[in-house]
């Protein structure tokens, strides 16, 4: 027969505070703490942090109804929190005496953090409270949205039905999204698994269609489709097959550019350009490479591993030259690049720094830089603050004394897209735990920021994406999708800074 004393939950020291908590509201169902305000208010401040930060803010709360918070230590990386009225904590000491063999558990109290005597700092008037998420448009299933199967407001995605998959394409220029299933109307016994939107607007969609599966993906043959109502066309040169490509392909008008990485007898990256009728290799290069449309007819090639780029002008008669060396060295980053207009392009880098509290913890700091391809002309900015910030305990042993320090790191992925007007928007996204950057909104003419975090969105992390059609920025979430308020309430509710670049 199970005590009360016994631990209903047991975690893993990487669960979030959100599904910690939901773990203990459905165990402790008496427990008046899991449940209105009260609860919602710690479910939005402790999402996304770590367990031993949910246990002190929890046993806070938790005392001031009357209860403790014990954790039950077998000496690994998880944790198994008991909850029980405090004026029975003799009897919880006792029965562990009795029920705990060795090496068995070590109880431990967790006690709400003293308060500490801070400094008074001049309080800043408070912004209205703004309700981002507005209008929401739940989706009936799962729907993950994400850069390989995005374009322009548009976006494909699988769904699994029995042994086939079906696709269907979503239009999230109306609001509500509209739905289309691209099966219907087709005669061909294509799997909507093998389908692939590379590009789309109003007039056409653009696709990726595998026609051989091998053993390998490397024996995968790919062509390409294009679709204007009902109505499907081949694409490209009769007859012709292709091997799978890096994502995501790049379209410019009518013209599809492709990267295909060669690892035998040496390491090569081709660029292909394909049109309606013809395909050609048009540039090689040993390392990784990302293209970024530069205007009219013409192309940025950037190394991943190096300085090197080329500008690729489809009306010459030598098509490719050597740009300036760029900036910085950002292999991961280099998706991220962005056409700013003339010959300026938005780079992003990382530094490191010392943590101010501790100095044997680095920071990653991520770097925004202004380059100018053809005079090679470069200003940069440290983007402060933007990623994660967590509080982390820096004892190696619980012998010695505690030690919290915050954290301010970026660790994760960035992706950069054309946002209204002279706006771009920098999504962030990671794993880690802690207060996150969400998104960036930077004006390219002012230098201007308007920062949006997980403190404003909390429990779910969007990413943000513009829409032209309605002239409002959307959230993306699996979930859901939602309209975020006009941008100038956006503005009035969160303020502007400005980065300086030097």
């Amino acid at each position: 027969m199970q005590s009360r004393f016994d631990p209903l939950v047991h975690i893993d020291w990487k669960t979030p505070g959100g599904e910690l908590l939901g773990l203990l509201q459905h165990y402790y169902p008496n427990t008046g703490v899991f449940s209105g305000p009260e609860f919602e208010a710690l479910l939005d401040e402790l999402s996304n942090e770590m367990p031993e930060v949910c246990f002190e803010a929890l046993a806070t709360v938790l005392a001031r109804h009357g209860f403790d918070l014990w954790n039950l230590d077998a000496g690994g990386d998880d944790y198994r929190p008991v909850i029980f009225p405090a004026d029975q904590r003799e009897a919880f000491a006792q029965h562990w005496r009795v029920q705990n063999p060795e090496p068995g558990y070590t109880p431990t109290l967790i006690e709400p953090p003293k308060p500490v005597a801070v400094e008074r700092k001049k309080t800043k008037a408070k912004r209205s409270k703004l309700n981002w998420l507005q209008e929401v448009h739940d989706y009936p299933g799962p729907t993950y949205v994400h850069e390989y199967n995005y374009r322009n407001g548009w976006a494909a995605i699988t769904e699994q039905d029995e042994d086939r998959w079906l696709c269907f394409l979503i239009d999230y220029n109306p609001w509500p999204p509209a739905e289309q299933d691209m099966l219907e109307h087709r005669t061909d016994a294509v799997d909507g698994a093998d389908l692939q939107l590379i590009d789309a607007n109003a007039q056409r969609s653009l696709w990726k269609r595998r026609v051989k599966s091998g053993a390998y993906s490397s024996d995968d043959r790919y062509q390409y489709e294009i679709r204007q109502g009902d109505d499907i066309q081949r694409f490209g040169p009769a007859g012709m097959e292709w091997s799978e490509f890096e994502d995501p392909c790049v379209v410019v008008d009518s013209e599809i550019f492709e990267r295909q990485r060669i690892y035998e007898p040496e390491h090569l990256t081709r660029i292909w350009r394909i049109t309606a009728d013809s395909s050609e290799v048009i540039f090689e290069y040993s390392d990784e490479l990302t293209i970024l449309p530069i205007g009219p007819h013409r192309l940025l090639f950037m190394q991943h591993n190096g300085p090197r780029c080329w500008v690729w002008n489809q009306d010459l008669a030598h098509p490719a030259t050597a740009a300036k060396p760029m900036p910085a060295d950002a292999y991961k980053l280099r998706a991220a690049t962005a056409y700013l207009g003339g010959d300026e392009v938005l780079l992003f880098s990382e530094g490191e720094r010392q943590n101010l509290e501790h100095s044997g913890y680095q920071e990653t700091v991520l770097l925004a830089w202004r380059f100018n391809f053809v005079t090679g002309a470069t200003t940069k900015a440290l983007l402060d603050g933007f990623g994660s910030e967590l509080r982390q305990d820096t004892r190696l042993l619980v012998t010695q004394p505690k030690q919290v320090i915050t954290l301010r790191t970026f660790h994760g992925q960035l992706h950069v897209a054309r946002g209204h007007g002279d706006w771009w928007v920098w999504n962030y996204r990671t794993n880690t735990f802690g207060t996150q950057t969400l998104a960036w909104f930077w004006n390219q003419c002012s230098n201007e920021v308007v920062k949006l975090s997980s403190k404003d969105i909390a429990r779910v992390k969007p990413e943000i994406r513009y829409l032209a059609a309605q002239d409002r920025y959307l959230a993306f979430e699996a979930e859901f999708v939602a309209r975020l308020p006009g941008f100038a309430q956006m503005v009035e509710a969160k303020g502007c800074e400005v980065l300086v670049f030097e």
